[in-house]
Parts: C-alpha cells; sequence; structure tokens
C-alpha cells in the first residue's frame, strides 16, 4: 500500500478499457476482488463517460454496487437497493422491464445555447453522435448503427455489447434537440474519418463554457465547463463523508484524467495511454482482458 495514505473506502472505476474487457464481462478473479472490497465496506462506484441507461447490467449486478458516476461527472446516481431495476429504468423498453427509479445526487447539465451550439458543429461531422439526458442515450438509426458496425471492428476500446434496449431511438435527433437542449448532460460524436478529429478537437476547445475529452482516438465528448469524473468523485466521497485522500481512481483514456489528478490515488491500467499513465501512482501490469483492476486492488490491499 502507499505511505502515508489512508484506507480505501471508495473506488471509483471507469468501465471501458478498466474494468470490463473487450467482450463486455467482468473476469471472476475482478468479481472476487471487488467483493472482497465490498465485504470490507468499501464503495465500487463505477465512473463512466456513458449515461446511466447505458450501465451494463454485469456492471449493475457487482458487488458494492449502490452509486454510480455517469456522463463524465455530469451526473451521480444513488441506485438504491436494486441497481439494475434503476438501470433498466432508463432503457427504451423500459414498461417491459422490472425497474425502480433511481435518485440523482448531482446533475449538472449543459446550458442550453451551448448545447444547441456545440450540437450544430458536431452535424458538420460524419459519424455516430448521442446525446446524453436524464440518464438516457439518445440516438437516431443512423447512430445506432453506426455504433454497431464500428464496435464489430473492435476498432476502441470500448466493450462490444448489443443493444437491448439501452438506446432511445428518434426520427430525428436534431428536431429531438429543439425540444430538449435544456436537459442535456453530455453530448459525443464517433468520427467517420479519423483524421478530422483533431481539427474538431481544436475546434470544440476553443468553444467557451463546456469541457471537452476523448474516451478513444476516435471521438470527441463534450460536457458543461467544470463537469470532469474527478469533482463528481470527490463531490460522492464529501456526501458519504469520506475522506478524499481514500479515494482511488482506476482508468485508461483521456476522459479518466480528472479523477486520476483528483482522487487521493491514482492507477492506470497496463493498456492506458502514456499520458495517463504519467498521472498513475500505480500501472497495473495486467491489461483490462487479464484482470488488471484485480491486480491494482489486491496490490494496493483494498
Amino acid at each position: 500500500m502507499l505511505q502515508n495514505v489512508p484506507p480505501i473506502r471508495l473506488v471509483a472505476l471507469d468501465l471501458d478499457g478498466t474494468l470490463l474487457n473487450h467482450e463486455g464481462k467482468v473476469t471472476s478473479r475482478t468479481q472476487a476482488a471487488l467483493q472482497a472490497a465490498a465485504d470490507r465496506g468499501v464503495a465500487i462506484v463505477p465512473t463512466t463517460g456513458r449515461p446511466l441507461g447505458n450501465l451494463p447490467p454485469v456492471v449493475a449486478q457487482l458487488p458494492g454496487i449502490r452509486y454510480a458516476i455517469t456522463s463524465n461527472g455530469a451526473a451521480v446516481w444513488d441506485l438504491g437497493d436494486d441497481p439494475l431495476a434503476a438501470v433498466y429504468s432508463r432503457y427504451s423498453n423500459a414498461a417491459q422491464r422490472r425497474t425502480a427509479e433511481p435518485v440523482c445526487l448531482l446533475h449538472r447539465l449543459m446550458p442550453v445555447e451551448t448545447a444547441r451550439e456545440a450540437f450544430a458543429m458536431f452535424m458538420e461531422y460524419e459519424g455516430g453522435m448521442g446525446v446524453f439526458c436524464n440518464g438516457y442515450s439518445v440516438k437516431d438509426q443512423a447512430g445506432v448503427d453506426f455504433q454497431a458496425v464500428r464496435l464489430a471492428r473492435l476498432h476502441s476500446t470500448e466493450a462490444r455489447q448489443p443493444n437491448d434496449g439501452r438506446f432511445l431511438v428518434v426520427r430525428d435527433l436534431g428536431e429531438w434537440m429543439t425540444r430538449h437542449a435544456h436537459e442535456v448532460e453530455k453530448q459525443c460524436l464517433f468520427f467517420a474519418r479519423q483524421e478530422q478529429v483533431a481539427g474538431a478537437l481544436a475546434r470544440f476547445r476553443a468553444m467557451p463554457g463546456i469541457e471537452v475529452v476523448q474516451g478513444s482516438p476516435e471521438n470527441i465528448e463534450v460536457t458543461a465547463a467544470g463537469v470532469d469524473k474527478g469533482e463528481a468523485v470527490l463531490a460522492l466521497a464529501d456526501r458519504l463523508g469520506i475522506d478524499r485522500r481514500a479515494t482511488l481512481a482506476v482508468g485508461d483514456s483521456e476522459n479518466d484524467r480528472a479523477m486520476l489528478e483528483k482522487a487521493g490515488v491514482s492507477a492506470v491500467m497496463a493498456n492506458g495511454i502514456p499520458e495517463v499513465k504519467a498521472l498513475a501512482d500505480y500501472v497495473s501490469e495486467a491489461d483490462c482482458d487479464h484482470d488488471g483492476v484485480a491486480e491494482i486492488l489486491e496490490k494496493l490491499g483494498v
């Protein structure tokens, strides 16, 4: 265990490329390590760029899950005693499922005009667009189809998952935005042409009022200014009465940077990008497909 650090009481876990392997599963060794931590009273907190409705069922059913940080920190949820039912409440086919209403402890939305301006810029590029709103992942059919093709290629660290109702598919995403721009947690585009990403990043970073990160080399994600995973982790720790130094963040990519910088202890996966590995107190020897999270928890005595 690191020196002069209190025992870890909250573990913030990125999902894609970290907790989940490329098949969207959590390995048995990692499940056992999470169970051991939960048995010691450690809060296990999925901390993801996804909206609540895209939290995988396998994650919602892990030991110790009660809270979740979603949309890159724009929302913090109390999932109650039935986390899976809380996740299903944000599915498009929720009426056919067992659901429970989660409590949103923190909700930081994009300003209306900022959301509209960012959306208009995204629409200048070809790709798969998604807008996150009140825990829902809103797409049009073209966006759903684009994502299916992209994940079939395993062109990113994002775990492969079916569309089992986790997307709210609308006829026209632009028309939907005219009515819901005041409810936007996050916007995200996976680019069809990766060579356009660098130029688009420069344009978005020049736009006032937003945070801009990447979850993978081919995407751009935007939230309101000041919103990031790190601020959300600290806010949840404060709410639970946990010393900020007793928090552990585990990630692999650029959108994990803020929580790695702000948590008491930071750990990065072997498959993490070099820029975030440089921030880590500990870098795993194993990647997300080979029990990297379990290794981190075991090595740090969590």
